[in-house]
């Protein structure tokens, strides 16, 4: 019996052992899952986190951009940085001397001279301040009880009547003599393509083709933009050209036009239909979105104040991406659909002289609000 037993005891402490062992191997795999899990360094990593760059993103020329064009990153603000700049506040603003300048760009308003303090608000190109002195590269304005800076590269003093703007405007009297069926990509890198320019239509009272009729309206304005202190970049000054939608878009970029107005008169099959219009690019356009703020701006105070001047009727602010003249654009663009040449009484006005400088006047008066000039 002892010689059994003995025989049994080792193969039993083995059992046991290998028993230990299994529970045991268990235990390493939840370690190893909870460390994966729950680093015991993960609180200390994120206190020795590097801070984001409170330095506002510029475009290619260092203009600071706005707010909603700013990654999440630049949105932050590390308190050592700003530290040392408080608002200061004015004692009897309206005793303040003050001039008016207007921004050139889009450009932030600090409460400090440095590009470390706070923001107070993003203002768009062509908005009106107050200055009150400048210093160092920074000019101080004043709004309502407190002062604030902005960068002074991209302000500029606001000119008195009749004298120069500053402002270049590109006008574009819309198609020619002869239209070109030839294509061309409606956008920069797009595989969609589009005639590079239309015949345009013909006026049924008058017996004008439209792109006569957008050049006598076209001059008219120029000379009334010239009177006013803008200079003027014509697309065409004839009729007997060959410029395609885009190569007209492509000439105001290359003059650095602070906008570009592009003259239509516009037709329907419906020879009721009259009025004025404008047309921009949408939000979403895959071309230049980013001048959809500017344009809008534009096609609304030149619409308003054309029908204004006019007496027209007022339709509307056509948003589409469809336009190869507007999709080509690196400045901001309208196009001026200034009246029905398919209605016979709105044709004939149209045509008229008189009428005609009463729509170059209210386009002029429309780029004169979009640049805050009054």
């Amino acid at each position: 019996m002892k010689r059994t037993t003995c025989k049994r005891q080792p193969l039993f402490i083995l059992l046991a052992a290998l028993f230990l062992c299994l529970c045991g191997c268990g235990n390493p795999g939840e370690t190893k899952q909870q460390t994966k899990a729950f680093p015991a360094d993960t609180e200390q990593a994120a206190t020795q986190a590097e801070p984001k760059d409170t330095e506002p993103e510029t475009d290619d020329f260092g203009n600071d951009l706005p707010e909603e064009t700013l990654s999440p990153e630049t949105e932050q603000t590390n308190d050592s940085e700003t530290e040392g700049f408080v608002l200061e506040t004015a004692e009897h603003p309206q005793d303040i001397p003050v001039t008016e300048i207007v921004t050139t760009d889009s450009v932030n308003l600090r409460i400090g001279p440095d590009t470390k303090a706070d923001v107070f608000q993003t203002v768009r190109p062509r908005t009106v301040l107050q200055k009150v002195s400048e210093s160092d590269g920074w000019t101080k304005i004043l709004i309502e009880n407190a002062y604030y800076y902005v960068k002074s590269e991209y302000v500029k003093d606001k000119p008195a009547p009749g004298e120069r703007t500053g402002f270049l405007i590109a006008i574009d009297a819309g198609h020619q003599s002869k239209g070109n069926s030839e294509t061309e990509p409606v956008g920069p890198g797009a595989s969609e393509q589009k005639a590079k320019v239309a015949s345009g239509t013909r006026g049924v009272s008058s017996g004008l083709a439209e792109y006569e009729l957008t050049l006598m309206v076209s001059m008219k304005v120029r000379d009334e933009l010239q009177a006013r202190g803008y200079e003027v970049l014509m697309i065409r000054e004839s009729s007997d050209v060959n410029i395609s939608n885009a190569e007209r878009a492509q000439i105001a970029n290359q003059a650095g036009a602070d906008a570009f107005i592009r003259i239509h008169a516009n037709g329907s099959e419906n020879s009721a239909s009259n009025g004025a219009m404008t047309i921009c690019q949408s939000p979403s356009n895959p071309y230049n979105a980013s001048l959809y703020p500017q344009s809008k701006s534009l096609s609304v105070n030149v619409l308003d104040a054309l029908c204004a001047a006019a007496g027209c009727a007022r339709q509307s602010v056509w948003e589409t991406d469809t336009m190869t003249g507007i999709n080509w654009c690196q400045t901001p663009v309208t196009i001026v659909e200034m009246g029905y040449m398919t209605n016979p009484a709105e044709d004939a006005a149209m045509a008229d002289a008189d009428y005609q400088y009463k729509i170059a006047s209210g386009i002029a008066d429309g780029i004169d609000a979009y640049f805050g000039i009054q």
